[in-house]
Protein backbone atom coordinates (compact mmCIF):
# COMPACT_ATOMS: atom_id res chain seq x y z
CA UNK A 1 0.00 0.00 0.00
CA UNK A 2 1.50 3.18 -0.86
CA UNK A 3 1.98 6.28 0.89
CA UNK A 4 2.00 9.85 0.44
CA UNK A 5 5.38 11.83 2.08
CA UNK A 6 5.22 15.65 2.34
CA UNK A 7 9.12 17.20 3.70
CA UNK A 8 10.38 20.52 3.31
CA UNK A 9 13.74 21.04 3.20
CA UNK A 10 14.98 23.51 5.58
CA UNK A 11 18.40 23.82 5.14
CA UNK A 12 20.58 26.38 3.68
CA UNK A 13 22.95 24.65 1.43
CA UNK A 14 22.31 23.38 -2.05
CA UNK A 15 21.99 19.26 -1.65
CA UNK A 16 21.17 16.54 -4.22
CA UNK A 17 17.20 15.49 -4.18
CA UNK A 18 18.16 12.01 -4.01
CA UNK A 19 21.01 12.14 -1.66
CA UNK A 20 18.91 13.81 0.69
CA UNK A 21 15.93 11.72 1.13
CA UNK A 22 18.64 8.48 1.26
CA UNK A 23 20.10 10.68 4.43
CA UNK A 24 16.41 11.29 5.67
CA UNK A 25 15.20 7.23 5.18
CA UNK A 26 18.04 5.84 6.17
CA UNK A 27 16.08 2.43 5.56
CA UNK A 28 16.21 2.84 2.05
CA UNK A 29 19.23 3.30 -0.74
CA UNK A 30 19.71 6.60 -2.65
CA UNK A 31 19.47 3.97 -5.96
CA UNK A 32 15.80 3.78 -4.79
CA UNK A 33 14.65 6.97 -4.53
CA UNK A 34 16.44 7.54 -8.21
CA UNK A 35 14.39 4.77 -8.94
CA UNK A 36 11.10 6.48 -7.58
CA UNK A 37 12.02 10.06 -9.68
CA UNK A 38 13.09 7.88 -13.25
CA UNK A 39 9.12 6.87 -12.45
CA UNK A 40 7.98 10.10 -11.63
CA UNK A 41 6.66 9.80 -8.24
CA UNK A 42 8.61 11.82 -6.59
CA UNK A 43 8.09 16.02 -7.07
CA UNK A 44 9.81 18.90 -5.43
CA UNK A 45 7.33 21.95 -5.47
CA UNK A 46 4.36 19.62 -7.40
CA UNK A 47 6.78 19.43 -10.32
CA UNK A 48 8.97 16.54 -11.98
CA UNK A 49 12.47 16.50 -11.06
CA UNK A 50 15.53 14.93 -11.84
CA UNK A 51 17.77 13.03 -9.62
CA UNK A 52 20.52 15.82 -10.13
CA UNK A 53 18.30 18.40 -8.42
CA UNK A 54 19.63 20.51 -6.30
CA UNK A 55 17.66 21.37 -3.58
CA UNK A 56 16.89 25.04 -2.40
CA UNK A 57 15.83 26.04 1.29
CA UNK A 58 11.85 25.71 1.42
CA UNK A 59 11.78 23.21 -1.38
CA UNK A 60 8.64 21.12 -0.56
CA UNK A 61 9.08 17.61 -1.97
CA UNK A 62 6.41 15.10 -1.98
CA UNK A 63 6.49 11.20 -3.10
CA UNK A 64 4.45 8.09 -3.54
CA UNK A 65 6.79 6.15 -0.70
CA UNK A 66 7.12 2.25 -0.80
CA UNK A 67 8.52 -0.80 0.23
CA UNK A 68 10.76 -2.64 -3.01
CA UNK A 69 9.17 -5.60 -3.99
CA UNK A 70 11.54 -8.81 -3.48
CA UNK A 71 12.79 -10.42 -7.21
CA UNK A 72 10.55 -13.31 -7.60
CA UNK A 73 13.60 -15.37 -8.89
CA UNK A 74 13.52 -19.09 -9.64
CA UNK A 75 16.30 -21.02 -7.34
CA UNK A 76 18.44 -23.18 -9.74
CA UNK A 77 21.44 -25.58 -9.08
CA UNK A 78 24.41 -24.12 -10.62
CA UNK A 79 28.06 -24.49 -9.17
CA UNK A 80 29.18 -21.45 -7.17
CA UNK A 81 32.59 -20.79 -5.79
CA UNK A 82 32.12 -19.27 -2.19
CA UNK A 83 34.96 -17.04 -1.34
CA UNK A 84 33.25 -15.85 1.89
CA UNK A 85 29.66 -16.08 3.54
CA UNK A 86 28.45 -14.75 6.89
CA UNK A 87 24.82 -13.88 8.70
CA UNK A 88 25.17 -10.65 6.21
CA UNK A 89 27.16 -11.33 3.14
CA UNK A 90 27.72 -13.83 0.45
CA UNK A 91 31.22 -13.05 -1.55
CA UNK A 92 31.55 -15.09 -5.19
CA UNK A 93 33.93 -15.79 -7.16
CA UNK A 94 32.32 -15.34 -11.03
CA UNK A 95 33.34 -17.13 -13.60
CA UNK A 96 33.45 -15.74 -16.94
CA UNK A 97 30.20 -16.30 -19.24
CA UNK A 98 27.28 -16.29 -16.22
CA UNK A 99 24.96 -13.00 -16.31
CA UNK A 100 24.53 -11.87 -12.48
CA UNK A 101 20.86 -11.19 -12.45
CA UNK A 102 17.73 -12.16 -14.06
CA UNK A 103 16.86 -9.67 -16.97
CA UNK A 104 14.94 -10.06 -20.62
CA UNK A 105 16.56 -13.15 -22.67
CA UNK A 106 18.34 -13.91 -19.69
CA UNK A 107 15.64 -14.94 -17.58
CA UNK A 108 17.27 -18.25 -16.00
CA UNK A 109 21.22 -19.62 -15.24
CA UNK A 110 21.61 -16.41 -13.51
CA UNK A 111 23.82 -16.16 -10.26
CA UNK A 112 21.14 -15.14 -8.12
CA UNK A 113 19.13 -17.73 -9.72
CA UNK A 114 22.10 -20.10 -8.04
CA UNK A 115 22.17 -18.17 -4.77
CA UNK A 116 18.77 -18.52 -4.56
CA UNK A 117 18.73 -22.18 -4.38
CA UNK A 118 21.88 -21.97 -2.12
CA UNK A 119 19.87 -19.73 0.91
CA UNK A 120 17.52 -22.68 0.78
CA UNK A 121 14.28 -20.38 1.14
CA UNK A 122 16.11 -19.05 4.60
CA UNK A 123 17.03 -15.48 2.73
CA UNK A 124 16.68 -13.63 -0.32
CA UNK A 125 20.19 -12.56 -1.95
CA UNK A 126 20.59 -8.98 -2.70
CA UNK A 127 22.48 -7.41 -5.70
CA UNK A 128 24.48 -4.20 -4.53
CA UNK A 129 26.64 -4.17 -7.45
CA UNK A 130 27.37 -5.98 -10.56
CA UNK A 131 30.15 -6.83 -13.13
CA UNK A 132 29.47 -8.11 -16.76
CA UNK A 133 28.62 -11.20 -18.07
CA UNK A 134 32.13 -11.72 -19.13
CA UNK A 135 33.96 -10.31 -16.51
CA UNK A 136 35.11 -12.59 -14.26
CA UNK A 137 35.93 -12.18 -10.02
CA UNK A 138 34.79 -10.82 -7.07
CA UNK A 139 31.28 -9.98 -6.59
CA UNK A 140 29.41 -9.08 -3.56
CA UNK A 141 25.43 -10.23 -2.38
CA UNK A 142 23.95 -8.92 0.89
CA UNK A 143 22.05 -11.68 3.10
CA UNK A 144 19.43 -8.86 4.30
CA UNK A 145 17.85 -5.32 3.85
CA UNK A 146 20.34 -3.85 6.46
CA UNK A 147 24.05 -5.09 4.82
CA UNK A 148 22.21 -4.23 1.46
CA UNK A 149 22.00 -0.70 2.92
CA UNK A 150 25.35 -0.41 4.32
CA UNK A 151 27.63 -1.41 1.09
CA UNK A 152 25.19 0.67 -1.22
CA UNK A 153 26.14 3.64 0.53
CA UNK A 154 29.95 2.84 0.80
CA UNK A 155 29.21 2.36 -2.86
CA UNK A 156 27.69 5.95 -3.66
CA UNK A 157 30.31 6.95 -0.90
CA UNK A 158 33.58 5.28 -3.15
CA UNK A 159 34.10 3.74 -0.22
CA UNK A 160 34.46 0.20 -1.81
CA UNK A 161 37.76 -0.38 -2.95
CA UNK A 162 37.95 -2.72 -6.27
CA UNK A 163 40.68 -3.60 -8.12
CA UNK A 164 40.87 -5.18 -11.70
CA UNK A 165 43.52 -7.16 -13.59
CA UNK A 166 43.20 -6.84 -17.85
CA UNK A 167 44.92 -8.36 -19.83
CA UNK A 168 45.19 -5.77 -23.35
CA UNK A 169 46.26 -5.40 -26.71
CA UNK A 170 49.84 -4.00 -27.26
CA UNK A 171 52.75 -2.67 -24.74
CA UNK A 172 52.10 -0.54 -22.63
CA UNK A 173 55.60 1.94 -21.67
CA UNK A 174 54.60 3.46 -18.34
CA UNK A 175 54.77 1.62 -15.61
CA UNK A 176 51.89 2.99 -14.05
CA UNK A 177 49.40 5.78 -14.82
CA UNK A 178 46.07 7.69 -14.70
CA UNK A 179 43.12 8.63 -17.04
CA UNK A 180 40.58 11.26 -16.71
CA UNK A 181 38.38 11.29 -19.42
CA UNK A 182 34.54 11.70 -19.06
CA UNK A 183 32.01 8.90 -20.72
CA UNK A 184 28.76 8.92 -22.22
CA UNK A 185 26.60 7.08 -24.70
CA UNK A 186 28.53 6.43 -27.72
CA UNK A 187 26.58 8.67 -30.31
CA UNK A 188 27.32 6.11 -33.07
CA UNK A 189 26.32 3.08 -30.99
CA UNK A 190 23.88 3.96 -27.82
CA UNK A 191 24.84 0.37 -26.46
CA UNK A 192 28.68 1.81 -26.26
CA UNK A 193 30.27 3.76 -23.54
CA UNK A 194 32.93 6.34 -25.03
CA UNK A 195 34.96 9.16 -24.09
CA UNK A 196 33.11 12.22 -24.96
CA UNK A 197 34.12 15.84 -24.21
CA UNK A 198 30.40 16.62 -23.80
CA UNK A 199 30.11 14.38 -21.17
CA UNK A 200 29.04 15.83 -17.71
CA UNK A 201 30.36 12.85 -15.73
CA UNK A 202 33.99 12.29 -15.45
CA UNK A 203 35.76 9.11 -14.89
CA UNK A 204 39.27 8.54 -13.39
CA UNK A 205 41.32 4.92 -13.84
CA UNK A 206 44.41 4.55 -12.77
CA UNK A 207 46.76 1.40 -13.59
CA UNK A 208 50.21 -0.36 -13.07
CA UNK A 209 52.02 -2.57 -15.26
CA UNK A 210 52.23 -5.98 -13.67
CA UNK A 211 53.35 -7.80 -16.91
CA UNK A 212 54.18 -7.88 -20.53
CA UNK A 213 54.94 -10.35 -23.16
CA UNK A 214 54.38 -10.54 -27.23
CA UNK A 215 52.76 -7.67 -27.52
CA UNK A 216 50.13 -7.41 -24.94
CA UNK A 217 50.41 -6.23 -21.31
CA UNK A 218 48.65 -7.08 -18.29
CA UNK A 219 47.53 -4.34 -16.17
CA UNK A 220 46.07 -4.25 -12.69
CA UNK A 221 43.23 -1.12 -12.72
CA UNK A 222 41.74 0.25 -9.71
CA UNK A 223 38.25 2.45 -10.80
CA UNK A 224 37.95 6.03 -8.89
CA UNK A 225 34.69 6.35 -10.10
CA UNK A 226 32.33 3.49 -11.25
CA UNK A 227 30.94 3.86 -14.43
CA UNK A 228 29.21 1.50 -17.34
CA UNK A 229 32.41 -0.44 -19.31
CA UNK A 230 34.84 2.50 -17.72
CA UNK A 231 37.80 0.19 -17.66
CA UNK A 232 37.18 -1.41 -21.06
CA UNK A 233 36.31 2.21 -22.57
CA UNK A 234 38.95 3.68 -21.39
CA UNK A 235 41.63 1.44 -21.82
CA UNK A 236 40.17 1.40 -25.78
CA UNK A 237 40.41 5.68 -25.65
CA UNK A 238 44.66 5.24 -24.89
CA UNK A 239 44.83 2.68 -27.55
CA UNK A 240 45.02 -0.66 -25.55
CA UNK A 241 41.41 -2.45 -26.17
CA UNK A 242 41.12 -5.26 -23.18
CA UNK A 243 42.22 -8.57 -24.82
CA UNK A 244 38.89 -10.24 -26.52
CA UNK A 245 36.60 -7.81 -25.88
CA UNK A 246 34.05 -8.24 -28.77
CA UNK A 247 32.34 -4.23 -28.01
CA UNK A 248 35.29 -2.42 -28.01
CA UNK A 249 38.31 -4.40 -28.88
CA UNK A 250 37.63 -7.57 -31.05
CA UNK A 251 38.37 -11.28 -30.93
CA UNK A 252 42.43 -11.93 -30.48
CA UNK A 253 43.88 -15.18 -31.74
CA UNK A 254 47.59 -15.89 -29.24
CA UNK A 255 48.94 -18.80 -29.94
CA UNK A 256 46.29 -20.35 -32.36
CA UNK A 257 43.80 -19.70 -29.25
CA UNK A 258 41.25 -17.34 -30.15
CA UNK A 259 39.89 -15.13 -27.24
CA UNK A 260 35.96 -13.77 -27.43
CA UNK A 261 35.42 -12.72 -24.02
CA UNK A 262 37.21 -9.77 -22.52
CA UNK A 263 40.07 -10.35 -20.49
CA UNK A 264 39.21 -8.63 -17.46
CA UNK A 265 38.65 -9.91 -13.71
CA UNK A 266 37.96 -8.29 -10.55
CA UNK A 267 40.26 -9.73 -8.24
CA UNK A 268 40.06 -7.63 -5.05
CA UNK A 269 37.48 -6.04 -2.56
CA UNK A 270 37.91 -4.24 0.15
CA UNK A 271 34.95 -2.87 2.11
CA UNK A 272 33.78 -2.16 5.20
CA UNK A 273 31.13 -4.78 7.44
CA UNK A 274 28.02 -3.92 7.60
CA UNK A 275 27.43 -5.51 11.31
CA UNK A 276 31.46 -5.89 12.51
CA UNK A 277 32.89 -2.04 10.82
CA UNK A 278 35.93 -3.38 10.41
CA UNK A 279 37.38 -2.83 7.32
CA UNK A 280 37.37 -6.72 5.43
CA UNK A 281 39.33 -7.51 1.82
CA UNK A 282 38.78 -10.46 -0.30
CA UNK A 283 41.02 -11.35 -3.55
CA UNK A 284 40.45 -13.86 -6.31
CA UNK A 285 43.22 -15.83 -8.16
CA UNK A 286 43.54 -14.27 -12.33
CA UNK A 287 41.53 -17.27 -14.04
CA UNK A 288 43.56 -20.00 -16.24
CA UNK A 289 42.45 -18.34 -19.78
CA UNK A 290 44.43 -14.67 -18.23
CA UNK A 291 47.11 -16.79 -17.16
CA UNK A 292 47.99 -18.45 -20.06
CA UNK A 293 48.91 -15.27 -22.15
CA UNK A 294 51.68 -14.02 -19.49
CA UNK A 295 52.34 -17.79 -18.96
CA UNK A 296 51.01 -17.63 -15.43
CA UNK A 297 51.88 -14.67 -14.26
Amino acid sequence: MQEREKIEYKKFEMERVDSYLALVYKDYSRSYFQKLIDKQKIFVNDKVVLSSYKLKRGDIITFEFKKEEKLKIQPEKIKLDIVYEDDDIIVVNKQAGIVVHPSYGHESGTLLNALMARSGGKYSPYLVHRLDKDTSGLIIFAKNERAKISISKQLQRRAVKKMYYAAVKGIVVENKGRIEAPLGRSPQNRKLISVNPLAKRMAITEFNVVARKDGYTLVEVRIITGRTHQIRSHMKYINHPVIGDQQYGGPEVIDSKEYKRQMLHAHSITFTHPSTSKSINFTAELPDDMKEIFDKV
